[in-house]
């Protein structure tokens, strides 16, 4: 490959990252948070995050009218009773039978994932930093192809600027595929929800939620059976299932009269709940039809994997669930620094820039209000979200009025890292017999602003004379 063409790659590599790395960041910030919004639920309705369930039986007699009842699952113990699509307002958790509410703050930033508050048109134009996200990592493998064994080792020490870039160069390699489904998967669930939008006024005006599903067909019909006595109850049903079928895993149910479906996940299967089902004829006692995604064609199995691979959903595989669960949120989470590095080198060569401001003001607005916002919901206070959107919004006009951004950015770092710590506190000062999931994150996201602050400390007045042509190259 040509020198005048890595240099092109370079600086698209550079321009596109400085124009569209302030939404990316705010799309995997909020993104990585969103992968726990079941667990911040519960954490802020001071619930309890694992135990043993009651009865199936007792929670259904909660909303015996409910036609649509979300079951428990082991990573969110909880259970929701709906009237239709849409309308799942009651909801009550699976271990203590204490009832939750579900908008909750942590909403706000699921929302903020999904769509920037902008309904479907946002949720679109969402999609499209998937594509941009792509087009970096594309250009940044390009630009160091040459480096990956270099990439793949420890990031030197020798001064700042060179931790970061190798920071962001291992990163970026090192979560490469993680990057590479979270942006494909991105992109075509935007585009996906494009096409059935379009396809909702011919098929389906009314629920456009359950186009897909109808353009699969209808139940594939059971053979006959001979009827069994008396009438089924549900958890009698979800028995039957697992004696019949173990490697399903049942996640909601759906009443019409006489007529149970159970929507859930098979293993091996990365579906969801809307297209892996059976239909149970409760007054006959015998299952009449089920719905199997493995019968679609190659490209349908492909566009219903999208959803539970971008979200981290890996229900359908039981035995690794949590550690994949765990590399996806790690994968998140390194997301945002190559991100936040990548923006860093950027205000770094234009510290006097106006746009260094946008940057710093942007990102490290978000971080301190998200940091804010987890110590709010550890004391289970409510807030009004215009507070947390006019403080992010106050933070990024003092970034931009303020010179010292980079002074500027090590308080925003320091005080996120306090308001983490604190969250932390109070959240086991509440609950001291619980140690979550959640405290976990709060620690890890404390500890790591720490060590960032440090190496700050540091590695912050470099000697030039230390320096190789090629870190002055690489850093300048």
């Amino acid at each position: 490959m040509t020198v005048p063409l890595i240099r092109r790659m370079s600086n698209l590599h550079r321009s596109a990252g400085a124009f569209l790395g302030v939404f990316l960041f705010v799309i995997m910030l909020s993104g990585t948070w969103s992968l726990g919004s079941d667990a911040l639920r519960l954490w802020w309705n001071k619930a309890p995050l694992s135990g043993e369930h009651l009865p199936l039986s007792q929670l259904l007699a909660r909303q015996p009218d409910s036609t649509l009842v979300q079951l428990p699952q082991p990573a969110n113990p909880t259970i929701t009773f709906c009237l239709g699509i849409g309308q799942c307002d009651n909801s009550y958790s699976a271990i203590s039978g204490q009832p939750l509410v579900q908008n909750t703050p942590a909403m706000w930033l699921v929302t903020l994932h999904k769509s920037l508050f902008m309904d479907f048109p946002g949720r679109i134009f969402i999609s499209l930093f998937g594509f941009a996200l792509a087009v970096l990592l594309i250009s940044g493998f390009i630009i160091n192809r040459r480096k990956l064994a270099s990439m793949m080792q420890i990031p030197r020490r020798r001064n700042l600027r060179l931790l970061i870039h190798d920071l962001h160069n291992g990163l970026g390699l090192w979560c490469y595929p993680w990057l590479i489904l979270f942006a494909v998967t991105g992109a075509l669930s935007g585009v996906g929800a494009l096409g059935t939008v379009g396809l909702a006024s011919s098929v389906n005006p009314d629920h456009p939620q359950l186009v897909m599903q109808q353009l699969m067909g209808d139940f594939r019909e059971i053979a006959s059976q001979l009827p069994t006595q008396g009438r089924y109850q549900p958890e009698q049903v979800l028995t039957l299932l697992e004696q019949s079928y173990p490697s399903f895993t049942p996640q909601i149910l759906m009443r019409r009269d006489n007529v149970l479906i159970v929507g859930g996940v098979r293993a091996g299967q990365p579906s969801s709940a809307n297209f892996e089902q059976y239909r149970f004829d409760l007054h006959k006692g015998q299952l009449t039809g089920i719905r199997d995604s493995s019968e679609q064609a190659f490209w349908t199995r492909a566009f219903i994997s999208i959803q539970p691979l971008h979200y981290g959903q890996y229900q359908w595989l039981p035995k690794l669930d949590m550690v994949l669960s765990v590399l996806h949120f790690i994968a998140g989470f390194s997301g945002c620094v190559l991100v936040a590095s990548g923006l860093a080198m950027w205000c770094w060569r234009h510290s006097d820039s106006p746009i260094s401001g946008v940057i710093v003001g942007c990102c490290g607005g978000l971080l301190l209000s998200t940091s804010g916002l987890l110590v709010v919901m550890s004391l289970s206070f409510s807030l009004p979200m215009r507070v947390f959107f006019l403080f992010w919004g106050a933070i990024w006009v003092m970034c931009m009025v303020v010179k010292h951004r980079r002074q500027m950015l090590i308080l925003i770092a320091s005080l996120s890292a306090l308001l983490f710590f604190i969250a932390l506190a109070c959240s086991l000062w509440q609950q001291p017999a619980y140690l979550t999931r959640i405290n976990f994150i709060l620690l890890f996201c404390g500890v790591f602003l720490l060590l960032a602050l440090v190496c700050v400390a540091k590695l912050s007045a470099p000697q030039k004379s230390d320096r190789s042509g090629y870190e002055r190259s690489i850093t300048e």
